[in-house]
């Protein structure tokens, strides 16, 4: 980062996929050994939302052959975020823990052993994980549900040497006036409520908080989600459309939710009156051929769209509404030009984009949005929503051809306040500096290197 830009943002939105690049930078490069004994470098490059950031993930001394594909970003939580690579060496994927603040307040990498076969043998389907920093070590977690018991596990390895993972049954504590039926989490996302409080999150319908640093202390604690906006509801069938229309984060001692809802009208098709023949005094051929039979009807028009947050504490059995925005009070914007030309100067009610994806800011009022023009078209804008000035803060061009505008490639991923305090707004950069030696979980090291370190722009 170059000397006079501001300070590093808390929040950012993370492109799940990486670079491939050897791009090193003093305050946010970590390492870690894979199985084969290969040094891989993972580097944060940060920029200010709603633009991306992203990883740039290599091998050093080695080029780009080294994977099997390019490595990628499967979920995260708070400062979190895992990575998953593949090698040429023919070992399965591996995963990596990316920390902005490791445990010496430096950023750090950890390879998790053995994931994926504990997964098959324990046959957990969701990858999702949570993380907990405790002392000096990271506890991993993992959520599942026994379709043949029809109970919750907890499953959960330390960093600390030697540990292998534990599984815990977990009881579930249901709120008043919900049925004592099996209630089936299909979670796809983790966040971090403090301490050892991590909540797995079902977009449709709820939140389980465990403290996965003391499970015996308390049941599993289910929080409902609320009740979907009425556009919302026939979509609820459809887990893959959760992230279509909701989010949820925690910040300031709050959940919170966001939800959006297409507005549609019921407009009615009517057919004017055929004519007469008999009030024409002279009739063309071209008029004799025979009128074919028309119907009246109805059709659903989407004629904008709205957003909704919702807040919680921890102790509370309800939650309480935030701010509603609907996209009339937000005006026209301009869109900015894409890579390719296409729409560079149009100008537009924002109502009329087709927006999803809602991403709610940890630490502020915005909501980031992915647009397109039209519904079949993929994402070509991020939108940032300022819900409290009902505002458009910006729009920058995403243009992630062939992807989905319903699940774009990027999540929301927290950085602690380590990089600002290294930053503090002025250059960022390490002139060969020496750091600490990459260890795996089972407590292998790689010898000690001193490396150098370019600077970066952000």
């Amino acid at each position: 980062m170059a000397a006079g830009n501001p300070r590093l943002p808390n929040f950012i939105l993370l492109d799940a996929a990486t670079r491939i690049s050897d791009l090193r930078n003093g305050t946010a490069t970590a390492w870690a050994l894979t199985t084969a004994g290969l040094t891989i470098q993972v580097s944060l490059v940060v920029a200010a939302p709603p633009r991306l950031s992203h990883f740039c993930v290599c091998c050093p001394g080695r080029d780009a052959t080294a994977f099997a594909d390019a490595p990628r970003v499967v979920c995260s939580t708070g400062d979190h975020a895992l990575i998953r690579a593949g090698f040429t060496t023919g070992d399965s994927p591996q995963h990596f823990i990316y920390r902005a603040r490791g445990p010496d307040g430096r950023p750090s990498l950890d390879l998790i052993p053995d994931l994926i076969d504990y997964y098959s043998r324990q046959e957990i389907l969701s990858l999702p994980l949570g993380f907990v920093s405790s002392r000096d070590h990271l506890v991993i977690a993992a959520l599942s549900y026994g379709p043949t018991d029809l109970q919750y596990y907890l499953h959960t390895l330390s960093s600390e040497p030697r540990s292998t993972w534990s599984k815990k049954l977990l009881l579930v504590e249901l709120p008043h006036g919900l049925s004592k039926k099996p209630f089936v989490i299909d979670h796809s996302k983790v966040i971090a409520l403090g301490g050892g409080l991590l909540g797995w999150i079902d977009l449709w319908e709820g939140i389980l908080i465990c403290d996965v640093l003391d499970p015996g202390m308390a049941p599993l604690r289910l929080v409902p989600m609320p009740k979907l906006l009425p556009s919302n509801r026939q979509l609820c069938d459809q887990q893959s459309l959760a992230r279509a229309v909701r989010d949820v984060t925690f910040s300031r001692g709050y959940i919170r939710c966001v939800e959006l809802e297409e507005l549609v009208e019921l407009r009615v098709r009517t057919v004017p009156p055929l004519p007469d023949p008999s009030d024409m005094d002279e009739l063309q051929d071209s008029e004799c051929t025979i009128d074919p039979p028309q119907e009246d009807g109805e059709e659903y028009v989407t004629v904008g769209w709205r957003l909704i947050t919702w807040y919680r504490a921890l102790t509370w059995n309800c939650w309480r509404k935030g701010i509603m925005v609907h996209s009339d009070e937000l005006g026209t914007v301009s869109l900015p030009q894409l890579g390719g030309g296409g729409a560079c100067g149009l100008k537009l009610p924002l109502k009329d984009l087709r927006v999803a994806a809602p991403i709610l800011c940890s630490d502020g009022d915005a909501v980031y949005l992915a647009s397109a023009l039209h519904e079949r078209d993929p994402p070509a804008w991020i939108v940032a929503v300022d819900t409290r000035r009902k505002s458009v803060e910006e729009l920058m061009p995403y243009s992630a051809k062939g992807l989905y505008l319903y699940d774009p490639t990027y999540i929301p991923y927290v950085l602690t306040e380590y990089l600002n305090d290294k930053a503090d707004g002025a250059q960022v950069q390490t002139q060969n500096a020496c750091h600490h030696t990459p260890r795996n979980f089972d407590g292998s090291e790689k010898k000690r290197q001193r490396l150098s370190h370019t600077e970066y722009e952000v």
